[in-house]
């Protein structure tokens, strides 16, 4: 038997899950490094999508802040790559 690579095991996992690309936050959740870039995707998550609001979590009150200073540019990208979920405001939870 063919052993399967870690994209085909998380794509059946997801499956299982009944987790699929219909979702808003699976949607995010793949791309998410790429808007955020590494720095901030490693101390914060995506929580929640409320309406126009993307809800994400952070680690720390500082990464908190760090995502409200790339507020402007996160939201441009959210736009521009999944104009369809119409994000326009972003809510950061902290945990201290």
């Amino acid at each position: 038997m063919k052993e399967k690579t870690t994209q085909e095991l998380l794509d059946m996992l997801l499956s299982r899950l009944h987790i699929d690309d219909s979702n808003p936050l699976t949607v995010i959740y793949h791309e998410w490094m790429e808007i955020v870039g590494p720095d901030i995707a490693a101390h914060t998550k995506i929580f929640d999508v409320r309406g126009k609001v993307l809800v994400i979590e952070a680690d720390h009150p500082t990464w908190a802040s760090m995502v409200m200073m790339r507020k402007k540019q996160i939201i441009g990208r959210l736009k521009r790559q999944f104009p369809e979920l119409e994000i326009s405001q972003l809510q950061v939870r902290s945990h201290s």
